[in-house]
């Protein structure tokens, strides 16, 4: 079964995005099905039109088509997405008809949904459409795109459109289906293929001793984040849950991976709370280094805000952690409560309370057995449920139920 998968942005650019995209595309292989991959004008790691071969995976690039430049004024940056959107689809269906797919599988967002619709409809392969996130829900925390402009009602209105022309639709978290349904869409045409990890490169390691010295961690209480540093993400909150776990926890170290919009403020409030020898931020690592970070953590915490973005989204970063058997504090948003099971694989604390994340990370700094066994269960888990190798056996059926011999 050949299948050409429409992206917006690929490896060798390394976000939550692209992770994802990698292991299904390198798991499906693994499985005997032949992935290729098309990605959009938004791709930012080459420029022009080409095809380059990663990892023994055939990529076709389209950035021969011009994106639009906001700085150019919206009525022209509108004119020119107009017509990106036009070469783009015809881009996708002459790779649909060169190579023969079997089934064409497109990943958020709708740039690429409706360019796979073309194809469908010009080939006659099916299509499916894989949901990674509500569009815009995001920019509503990041960006404050209000929830009934234009825009909003407008990106929303072409999401539901694919949605609606495909043959089945993939969500990753129960949080995303529930929302689509709510919105119309027949739930009998819904699967759920749940983020997942890679268990044989995320694993538990000794901790890194080099890296520990080189940090000032040796001997100290870790508590750990990796990933984007988003408003999304109240790492704000993280850093006052510090200043009071450092009263009875002295040895407490956060760790910080990862850059962003929101680092300059998490550092100048680190600085002005006193914590400037307690919260360490690092910035942005190579991606084969993660493990070496994770390594020397004995806690992860995820303090997400309330929003509804984090209600019904599940993020990549908890799994990884977990499959290196490390204990997750989350908030008890939507999006966390389906990856952390409190007291079972790890703990959860109320969304917008610093004082009760604060108490939960004193408990586990205080009962390292405890930790280690929630952080054993978080592996099990991970192992047993969220491994990309069996994760990634139920595309298959997926492209059966959408027609595909």
């Amino acid at each position: 079964m050949k299948v050409l998968h429409v992206l917006e942005t690929s490896v060798p650019v390394l976000v939550g995005y692209t992770v994802r995209a990698r292991y299904i595309v390198e798991h499906q292989r693994r499985h005997g099905l032949r992935p290729i991959v098309v990605t959009s004008p938004f791709f930012s790691g080459v420029d022009g039109r080409g095809m380059e071969v990663i990892d023994g995976i055939t990529y076709y690039r389209s950035n021969h088509i011009s994106r639009p430049d906001k700085s150019k004024g919206k009525i022209a940056a509108f004119w020119v997405r107009l017509r990106m959107l036009q070469r783009y689809r015809e881009f996708v269906a002459e790779i649909a008809r060169r190579d023969r797919p079997d089934v064409i599988h497109a990943h958020s967002s709708y740039t690429n949904g409706l360019a796979a619709a073309y194809a469908s409809r010009i080939t006659g392969v099916p299509f499916v459409y894989e949901l990674r996130t509500l569009w815009g829900e995001a920019a509503v925390v990041e960006d404050s795109l209000r929830p009934r402009s234009l825009k909003y009602r407008t990106v929303w209105g072409l999401e539901l459109r694919v949605m609606r022309q495909a043959k089945r639709l993939v969500t990753i978290c129960q949080g995303i289906r529930d929302s689509i349904v709510e919105a119309g869409i027949d739930a009998s045409k819904i699967d759920t293929v749940p983020n997942g990890v890679d268990t044989g490169v995320f694993a538990p390691k000794p901790v890194d001793g080099e890296l520990a010295e080189a940090l000032g961690l040796n001997g100290c209480f870790v508590v750990g984040f990796i990933g984007s540093l988003r408003r999304l993400e109240g790492l704000h909150l993280l850093i006052e849950a510090i200043k009071e776990v450092r009263n009875q926890v002295p040895n407490v170290r956060l760790l910080i991976v990862g850059d962003g919009s929101e680092r300059v403020d998490l550092e100048t409030l680190a600085r002005d709370s006193g914590l400037g020898d307690v919260v360490r931020c690092t910035g942005l690592v190579p991606h084969d280094q993660i493990v070496r970070y994770y390594s020397v953590m004995d806690v992860l915490a995820y303090p997400r805000i309330d929003a509804r973005i984090n209600h019904t989204v599940t993020p990549l970063k908890p799994l990884e952690a977990m499959a290196m058997g490390k204990v997750c504090v989350a908030s008890d948003v939507g999006g966390l409560r389906e990856l952390v099971a409190y007291g079972d694989t790890g703990l959860l604390f109320a969304r917008g309370d610093a004082g009760d994340l604060a108490a939960k990370l004193i408990l586990l700094s205080k009962d390292r057995n405890w930790t280690e066994k929630l952080g054993r269960q978080a592996l099990e888990t991970v192992r047993r449920e969220r491994d990309w190798s069996s994760i990634a056996a139920r595309y298959p059926n997926i492209y059966r139920r959408a027609g595909v011999e």
